[in-house]
């Protein structure tokens, strides 16, 4: 399955100096935590972005169906961790059709 690597901006990037970091936001784990439940539990039913703190940032990592999808996470993050720097690296699902029948032996 071959997939795309989103190396795009940072989500919360554009906070500016003076926000919160990942250390200094109040509650991070707990909005951390809070942001995995409505991925899975919404719409998206995303399970399988990883999310964890890293320093000063938020990394998110996994695969996404759809650009579509990859935004909604994005825009989610971005309101679940206001003040957060958030690193995204969601590739892309490869589901187009295979161009010729697999061989098997």
């Amino acid at each position: 399955m071959a997939t795309e690597p989103d190396n795009g901006p940072a989500v919360g990037a554009d906070a500016g100096p003076g926000t919160g970091t990942a250390h200094s936001a109040p509650n991070t784990e707990y909005r951390i935590a809070h942001l995995g439940e409505r991925l899975a539990g919404g719409d998206l039913a995303e399970l399988g972005m990883r999310i964890e703190s890293r320093g000063d940032t938020v990394h998110i990592t996994g695969t996404a169906s759809t650009a579509g999808d990859r935004e909604a996470i994005l825009r989610i993050a971005a309101e679940e961790l206001p003040g957060i720097a958030v690193r995204a690296d969601i590739a892309l699902a490869d589901v187009t059709a295979p161009d010729r029948p697999e061989e098997l032996s």
